[in-house]
């Protein structure tokens, strides 16, 4: 077949599909995914005192196995959306956080699990609960070690029933002011001070 041939035969072929293609209406740019917006706010709000670092997002939905008293259960998430924040800028991590929102009509069961697996934490390595009641129905439960020790020195969970958002936090065993006889005051003195500055941001428009 000759090349005009062909060229012919391939334009009449694309003049063909333009005509059965439905006309596409005109559209306006979508809202960005709402932990998008929440994840930047937070970026603001913890300066200059911390900086947010190793943004991690998982588009899609996505799952991982917790393991309660020899009960499995598996959560599944929407969306997720991490990050660290480092002590000031390039400085030690003080925090990993993961933004969670399960599918729709799965929150309040997730929040059951979520909070027995940390009770259950708590109850196997002998400390208490901690349980602060916040503004909207939301909770802050936190799991601290007894002593300095390990990677990390304790475990957040913020149950946020409005925002069908579940917000975990790690804080490692990395800040120089946690290694003193006063390391475990210290611990929860980073821990109030990284909540109030995340729980200061306005939320969403």
């Amino acid at each position: 077949m000759s090349m005009l041939k062909y060229a012919m035969q391939w334009a009449a072929a694309a003049t063909l599909c333009a005509s059965l293609s439905p006309a596409m209406a005109a559209s306006t740019p979508a809202a960005p995914p709402f932990l998008d917006v929440l994840v930047s706010q937070y970026a603001s709000c913890v300066r200059p005192a911390y900086h947010q670092a190793k943004l991690l997002v998982q588009d899609g939905t996505g799952r991982y196995q917790i393991d309660v008293k020899g009960e499995a259960y598996t959560v599944e998430l929407q969306e997720r959306m991490g990050f660290s924040l480092q002590a000031g800028i390039g400085g030690p991590v003080a925090a990993v956080v993961k933004l969670d929102r399960p599918p729709k009509g799965q929150f309040e069961e997730q929040a059951r699990w979520r909070e027995r697996w940390l009770r259950d934490v708590a109850e196997r390595s002998g400390v208490a609960l901690d349980e602060r009641s916040l503004a909207g129905g939301a909770r802050l439960l936190a799991v601290n070690k007894s002593e300095i020790k390990g990677n990390y020195v304790g475990q957040s969970l913020l149950i946020d029933p409005a925002r069908q958002l579940f917000i975990d936090m790690a804080w490692p065993n990395t800040l120089d002011i946690y290694r003193g006889p006063d390391g475990l005051r210290h611990v929860r003195e980073v821990q109030d001070d990284v909540w109030q500055r995340l729980l200061s941001c306005p939320p969403p428009a």
